[in-house]
């Protein structure tokens, strides 16, 4: 066994999945065997023609062509998905209440996203069934390899572990967001050189970046088995999450996140303390990572196949195109993954190329300690030259005849309060990270129904409404408009036991405006003793300021 692979076989993770998954991790061979290559819109290898060398040949002398794999010829559909349906039986997932999670701004962009599949390159639903029925017959069922690559970055010795599925079915079985044929994950291992623990792990998920995912190896939330990270793979999506749980996040896009920005500064102006906001404007969803399913790795009933990979394997370093269909979707959520090297476009992705950057680590140095003793020392010389600035202030200031100022110096104290803190071996604090993920809230019993059905029919509510304001509006224009928001809020309101909440900062805020109104109104019509008064007001603070100047000189 090659060092390489004994390093990888050593902290390989743990994967466990949510009950109800149908794809798990599969060899790269058998996958292309069933499938065919594709320039654009026509066959180059029909299936059964191809295996990883002839992948690798066509990559090489078709490079910057738009080639793409295919798995499913042909969706199942009516009577064959039926049946398909009743082989397969009841699935143990039980979903959970997605839209009910989140508020109802969110759910009205859901509500557009899902609209706009009629218009997307969208993958067919009947396809997950053909995928399945080639997944379930491939020649070794009980073969799940990672493709495992070990490299050198920024003082670390970086592991990375590839896994393939032949499909992401995250939409169609788990009513996530999105499908698409074939999928790449990774967990990347950082070890400070040399030797020792490893200092870091991350995750993918999302298309999200390592400094929002990693953990450090000493986390009290990373799971491990001995050696091995435990990962709770998303159901359908096969994203990692460091714990078990239902998980709310947000897919959204640029001008999305600022709008959401926008919503909660203005709620912060108008509502002395709002709730802290929830996942933003965006596509909320739930992604399941309950670990309740087959599991891969030490202590699980599956284990794993390690196959080494590098820049020089031809199949990784020679094929650009896409690992499934193409459906040219313009949101790129249908469309499948590019392979392990390269990111849809053909340039190198950023964790293989500068695995160490990518993660967000070039700050973090290899060895903690070595670290922590760099940082003590420029530490103490900052105290050494903010003590001598307030020598030589002090000095000053006497010479002037003043009085030498003896306050104490806030930066000069929290120099010192981080030389103890150095100094005693006290760990660094985790890397400030923005959270990927929160644990899906569970409303209580009498509640969830409601709420459940709110959640289901609030977007075709307000869909609706604007429907007959448009041809009719009962009230006018603008008072009809009116009476749909403040229904709609009441009853978000009530759904989530937030009424009284919401009459007691509906109260706050009516207040509010009318003093403003009244100051605004009273200001304009004695618009001379107004601004008497404030040039009053500003002669005042000025004589003040004067002052205050006049005896700190003295």
């Amino acid at each position: 066994m090659s060092d390489d692979l004994r390093l990888l076989t050593r902290y390989e993770p743990v994967f466990r999945y949510t009950a109800g998954e149908l794809f798990l991790p599969t060899p790269v061979e058998g996958f292309l065997r069933a499938a065919s290559l594709w320039r654009g819109g026509g066959c180059l290898v029909p299936a059964g023609d191809l295996d990883p060398d002839r992948l690798a040949e066509h990559g090489r002398r078709l490079r910057g062509e738009p080639l793409h794999l295919r798995f499913v010829d042909r969706p199942l559909r009516g009577q064959e998905y039926r049946r398909w349906r009743r082989e397969l039986g009841t699935a143990a997932f039980r979903p959970g209440d997605r839209l009910a999670a989140v508020g109802l701004a969110s759910r009205l962009v859901d509500a557009a996203l899902r609209l706009s599949l009629l218009v997307r390159g969208t993958v067919p639903g009947g396809t997950r069934a053909a995928a399945q029925v080639r997944h379930a017959a491939r020649p070794s069922p009980e073969v799940h390899p990672y493709y495992g690559r070990v490299s050198r970055d920024g003082g670390y010795l970086v592991m990375q572990y590839w896994y393939f599925y032949a499909m992401n079915d995250w939409r169609s079985t788990f009513g996530g967001v999105n499908d698409h044929e074939a999928d790449w994950e990774q967990v990347t291992v950082f070890v400070a050189e040399p030797g020792g623990p490893p200092a870091w792990v991350v995750f993918s998920s999302h298309d999200k970046l390592g400094p929002e995912l990693r953990r450090r190896w000493d986390d009290p939330d990373l799971e491990r088995v001995g050696e091995h990270p435990v990962v709770y793979a998303g159901g359908g999506s096969h994203a990692g999450a460091y714990g078990p749980g239902d998980y709310v996040t947000t897919v959204s896009l640029p001008w999305l996140e600022r709008a959401g920005a926008w919503w909660h500064a203005a709620r912060r102006l108008v509502t002395p303390h709002p709730a802290a906001p929830g996942p933003g404007f965006g596509l909320p969803f739930l992604d399941y990572h309950r670990g309740d399913g087959p599991g891969i790795g030490a202590g699980e009933r599956h284990a794993w196949t390690p196959v080494l990979i590098g820049d020089d394997t031809p199949w990784v370093r020679d094929y650009r195109g896409l690992w499934g269909l193409d459906t040219e979707d313009r949101f790129g959520g249908e469309r499948a993954p590019a392979g392990p090297r390269y990111e849809r476009d053909g340039t190198v992705r950023a964790s293989w190329g500068y695995p160490v950057t990518w993660a967000g680590l070039d700050a973090e140095g290899p060895d903690p300690g070595a670290a922590a003793g760099a940082r003590l020392r420029e530490v103490t010389a900052l105290i050494a030259r903010r003590r001598g600035q307030l020598r030589r202030r002090r000095a000053a200031a006497r010479a002037a005849g003043r009085g030498a100022d003896l306050r104490a110096d806030p930066e000069l104290e929290a120099l010192q309060a981080e030389r103890v803190a150095l100094r005693d071996g006290d760990p660094p604090p985790p890397p400030a990270a923005r959270p990927v993920h929160r644990l899906a809230a569970r409303p209580d019993a009498r509640r969830r129904r409601f709420l459940v059905l709110w959640s289901a029919a609030s977007a075709s509510v307000v869909l609706g409404g604007a429907a007959l304001i448009v041809l009719n509006p009962p009230l006018g224009v603008f008072w009809s408009v009116a009476a749909l928001l403040a229904m709609l809020i009441a009853v978000e309101a009530a759904a989530r036991s937030r009424l009284l909440r919401l009459l007691r900062h509906g109260a706050m805020t009516a207040v509010v405006l009318l003093a403003g109104w009244t100051l605004v109104e009273t200001a304009a019509r004695h618009w001379r003793v107004t601004v008497a008064a404030l040039l009053a007001a500003g002669a005042v603070a000025l004589w003040i300021a004067n002052l205050r100047a006049w005896f700190a000189r003295r």
